[in-house]
């Protein structure tokens, strides 16, 4: 899908502060939980997100929800990544 058609289908589904992200290679965030449920979209670039003892790699049109009060922290490959994330409360 196109940034545009993702947009339209993450409305549709009730999410709402849609934000577009472009992390610069092997940026990463400490553990962390949000108080709403999000999915992050995949445009370029890949990331790994892990939640728990699992990770998961995201490349180009990948997708992945989280849950609210989940903990995880994502690590940026080594390209660097434009993504989208949203929010749904």
């Amino acid at each position: 899908m196109t940034e545009s058609e993702w947009i339209a289908e993450l409305i549709k589904d009730g999410y709402s502060n849609l934000l577009f992200c472009d992390a610069i290679a092997h940026e990463h965030d400490d553990e962390h939980a949000h108080d709403r449920d999000h999915k992050m979209i995949i445009f370029s670039g890949d990331v790994e997100i892990t939640i728990g003892y699992q990770t998961v790699h995201l490349g180009i049109h990948d997708y992945f929800e989280i849950p609210r009060g989940t903990e995880h922290f994502v690590v940026v490959g080594a390209e660097g990544c434009r993504y989208l994330i949203a929010e749904r409360l």
